[in-house]
């Protein structure tokens, strides 16, 4: 009986884990089509500010395009809540995969054949990192100590970062700006995860969760201001999610399955994704990839 309950239990946790993939995936398509749609509306007046936001509200496709993200939003808080935060955050970074195609046939022009292989480098970059990411999600209780403590040890990094970024000079300071964007948007994934299982209390998490997107996305706004897309993205693409795995294996217990095989694939895997996302901020269109990231940090 006890073999049976055990089987059934694992059965169960391998069920939730394959169900937190599919809702991040789903999450992941909702937010490209999102990044996609605005994009589009957002391109076709020829005005700013206000007048645009007023333009825009009496689109329909806008509004699809609202809907699909925060459909993803809430798909990827149910993801979370089911599966490790180191198995579901990397997921992400197919947005840009995703949105490729979408926003090649709403412009009416062809993905280049660069595009297609940066493109398939990120998506077999993935599937190599996700073998060495946590296949189930133990249960933890933390203390509000220990969830505190992650919290200033994050916002001291953040602060070192961007007292880095204002010494710099050139390029490197927005890439520094990103970097600390990044950490406060992984960081805030990571409360999301423990306010969505009950792992701490839930509006001290919450609460956690919301300050950590926000200062995130006014740092990522910084580096866009002063690096342009490509850099600043591309290093924000990268490092939230090994800011999440961290918090994931450091504060969650979520057990990496490394061996000295599966560790070689999955520095192989990083390095092809690397590759691949810095060759599609480079050579697509603006809009589409900018939004898709957005979007993608909107949860």
């Amino acid at each position: 009986m006890t073999a049976l309950m055990d089987g059934l239990g694992h059965l169960v946790r391998v069920g939730s884990v394959s169900l937190a993939m599919l809702l991040a995936f789903a999450s992941t398509a909702c937010y490209a089509t999102s990044a996609v749609l605005q994009e589009r509306e957002a391109s076709g007046p020829g005005v700013h500010g206000a007048a645009l936001v007023r333009q825009l509200i009496q689109r329909p496709w806008w509004w699809l395009a609202v809907i699909a993200s925060a459909t993803g939003a809430g798909l990827h808080i149910a993801a979370l809540a089911l599966g490790p935060l180191s198995l579901v955050q990397p997921i992400g970074v197919l947005t840009l995969v995703m949105a490729l195609p979408l926003g090649a046939r709403l412009g009416k022009r062809a993905v280049t054949p660069g595009e297609w292989r940066a493109a398939a480098a990120v998506a077999i970059g993935l599937a190599a990192v996700l073998a060495v990411a946590p296949h189930h999600a133990p249960a933890s209780r933390l203390s509000v100590v220990a969830v505190l403590c992650t919290a200033i040890a994050v916002a001291v990094l953040i602060l070192i970062l961007v007292g880095l970024a204002a010494r710099l000079l050139g390029r490197g300071a927005p890439v520094v700006r990103a970097a600390a964007a990044a950490t406060a948007f992984g960081f805030a994934s990571g409360m999301t995860r423990i306010a969505a299982t009950g792992s701490a209390p839930f509006l001290l998490a919450a609460v956690l969760a919301v300050l950590g997107a926000g200062a995130g996305l006014g740092l990522a706004q910084l580096a866009y201001r002063d690096g342009g897309l490509g850099a600043p993205l591309a290093t924000q693409i990268l490092v939230d999610p090994v800011v999440a795995v961290i918090i994931g294996v450091t504060l969650l217990g979520e057990p990496l399955l490394l061996t000295p095989g599966r560790g070689a694939i999955g520095i192989a895997g990083l390095a092809a994704t690397a590759g691949g996302i810095w060759a599609l901020t480079r050579a697509g269109p603006r809009h589409p990839v900018e939004f898709a990231h957005a979007a993608d940090k909107a949860a």
